[in-house]
């Protein structure tokens, strides 16, 4: 092995880290959701949001907001219209494609479950100072960019 390698330790990778955090978070967030009556998820509510901002957004533009393919959004899109939060509506423009709405209820369910994300939100940066936030934030931004940029 090179010095490199028997250096190299997962627990101190950024990555690691930043997988770890999301994972733990998503779970909190989706089980405080359970508690608030809504089987859902952390990526369902993100689902949500973009919609509650953005209403009548295509399939393949949540896809790429989210940052996942196709498949699992079409999945998670089904199980929205299932649950009642969001309807499919013919484009006006190309009857061959969907734009997703959110339906009465998801809007309200939407406005209920950012308050419970908002709470979780300052409750998880309650003693991280603004300013490692930011630079959290500023980070993981350049580190995205950084990974998207080289893909292209």
């Amino acid at each position: 092995m090179s010095g490199q390698e028997e250096s190299f330790e997962l627990e101190r990778a950024i990555g690691f880290f930043v997988n770890r955090t999301a994972y733990v978070m998503s779970e909190e967030v989706a089980s405080r959701f359970r508690e608030q009556g809504y089987n859902l998820t952390a990526q369902d509510f993100g689902i949500l949001f973009r919609l509650w901002k953005q209403d009548g957004l295509s399939q393949i533009k949540i896809a790429a907001l989210m940052m996942r393919d196709k498949t699992t959004i079409t999945r998670r899109l089904d199980g929205l219209v299932k649950k009642g939060l969001i309807e499919r509506w013919p484009d006006e423009n190309d009857r061959r494609r969907f734009r997703i709405h959110l339906s009465k209820e998801g809007r309200t369910s939407t406005e209920q479950l950012m308050v419970v994300v908002d709470a979780f939100q300052k409750e998880v940066l309650v003693d991280v100072p603004d300013e490692d936030r930011e630079a959290t934030v500023r980070t993981l931004k350049r580190i995205t960019e950084h990974v998207t940029r080289s893909r292209a």
